[in-house]
């Protein structure tokens, strides 16, 4: 039994030709033969059998006994492979495109129940389905909320295959009784990469279903892109799901995204509804950062992207960002994120504490102390919930930039930078064209022992101030 035609809708499909036999030739190699429902094979081609993943060569093709270069769909085709053997090819099997379809286990239907079936189709009833050149047990799962398909009816349900199958929407498919093996149904494929449903979703799931029934391209695109969620679908993964060639996939994006149904985030397609949710969700956690932490700059972009976005992909992270600094919803500065309408809020004693922190390091000038004591000289608490508030004090002058961190626990007020670099520059100019400075120069021009001089020259390093060269450094 052969359950397939030609679809209606095989243009614009890549090409696909389901294995109904395999054999050896002589002087010739392994030789499948079927009818191609879509696209074009030709002569030299690169292809896989699946859903074993198997890449072959199309060596050779033939219709109706003459050898051709190309075969078109409709045709019924011998294809000469190379790189597999006849012993490992199997009825059902699909020859197709290297990467672009995918096998399948689980599929939703639309059934149609013949009259002269002995009985409802219930769920959990074990069937045989005969799809393409394929025969594969399944298990039912009806979706109709009286939860039978009554003979002469039709209704939504779920296959799960016992054995994996290459399957497309809108591919017909043939249902017999597990024992006898009588016919009771046939249907259609309404989505080939379904998931398991749980009840709570089995309402929304007959909606979706009843929509892809008469979707034209467009919608269909929507559809299982909403499927998806906050993760999305890139293209491969609506081709794999669709057959569709890279021109119809493209046009039906086109039209998906032009009636707001979907968002394009750099590639990745996402349903509109989801990424509205997901940019409120990042809005939210924003807003109750700068709640718990009202001493905090913002929250990092980082942290951000690990509480909300560890299930999506970089793309829809990236995206989502890009629309809230857009509307203004959100600002960023560099490593960091905040509310576009967040303002630090200092009380009278931590605006004191800032100021006094500040002046401990402007006078400290290239010798200033560790952190803990400049806490200390600013007279900061020593309880460990006041000490941690103080530090949050002390952060707020290196995201104003007064202080730059030099080490883990070495800051430096930005005016002695500023002027110890303006010192380095003027020894440079006075040693063209080399304007290499030694650590014992350094430290006199700084005014300053090793202790600091090292990690200050580090610094310059990585600010580009300074390159190293052998024992020496040039100014840049």
């Amino acid at each position: 039994l052969v359950a397939w035609q030609v679809p209606a809708r095989s243009a614009g499909m890549i090409a696909r030709l389901p294995v109904d036999r395999a054999f050896t030739m002589r002087g010739f190699g392994a030789v499948v033969t079927g009818t191609l429902v879509a696209g074009e094979i030709n002569e030299g081609d690169e292809m896989e059998l699946l859903p074993a993943g198997t890449r072959v060569r199309v060596r050779g093709l033939q219709v109706h006994g003459s050898e051709v270069s190309r075969a078109n769909a409709g045709q019924r085709v011998a294809v000469n492979l190379g790189g597999i053997e006849a012993a490992q090819v199997e009825r059902g099997m699909v020859l197709a495109p290297v990467g672009r379809l995918r096998s399948t286990q689980i599929i939703d239907v639309q059934l149609d129940v013949l009259e002269r079936a002995p009985r409802p189709l219930r769920s959990r009833m074990r069937v045989r389905v005969h799809l393409g050149a394929a025969e594969v047990l399944a298990r039912l799962r009806v979706l109709e909320e009286a939860g039978e398909i009554a003979p002469g009816k039709s209704g939504l349900a779920q296959l799960r295959l016992e054995s994996p199958v290459v399957a497309l929407p809108h591919e017909r498919f043939i249902i017999r009784s597990y024992s006898p093996s009588l016919t009771i149904a046939g249907g259609r494929i309404l989505d080939a990469l379904a998931a398991k449903h749980r009840g709570r979703e089995i309402a929304q799931t007959r909606e979706r279903l009843a929509k892809l029934v008469d979707a034209d391209r467009g919608d269909e695109f929507a559809l299982f892109v909403e499927t998806a969620g906050e993760q999305g679908l890139r293209r491969a993964d609506v081709a794999a799901r669709t057959g569709w060639t890279d021109e119809v996939l493209e046009d039906a994006a086109k039209k998906a995204v032009e009636s707001s149904a979907v968002v394009d985030a750099e590639g990745v397609a996402i349903s509109k509804k989801s990424f509205e949710r997901i940019s409120q969700t990042t809005l939210s956690e924003v807003s109750q950062h700068h709640r718990r932490e009202p001493l905090a700059r913002g929250l990092l972009r980082e942290t951000l992207r690990e509480r909300i976005f560890s299930h999506t992909v970089p793309e829809v992270f990236r995206s989502v960002m890009t629309h809230l600094e857009k509307t203004g919803a959100l600002v960023s500065e560099k490593e960091v994120v905040r509310a576009a309408s967040h303002k630090l809020s200092l009380s009278s004693d931590d605006t004191a504490l800032r100021d006094r922190l500040e002046k401990i390091y402007k006078d400290s000038a290239l010798e200033p102390p560790t952190l803990d004591e400049a806490l200390e000289m600013a007279g900061a608490g020593s309880a460990r919930a006041v000490r941690e508030h103080e530090r949050k004090v002390f952060q707020l002058l290196l995201d104003a930039r007064l202080l730059a961190r030099i080490s883990p626990d070495l800051f430096f007020h930005r005016e002695a930078l500023d002027s110890l670099v303006a010192k380095l520059r003027e020894h440079a100019a006075q040693h063209e064209p080399e304007r290499l400075i030694d650590v014992p120069t350094f430290k006199t021009i700084a005014g300053v022992t090793r202790k600091y001089a090292i990690p200050l020259l580090e610094y310059f390093d990585r600010e580009r101030i300074t390159r190293r060269a052998g024992d020496k450094r040039m100014i840049l």
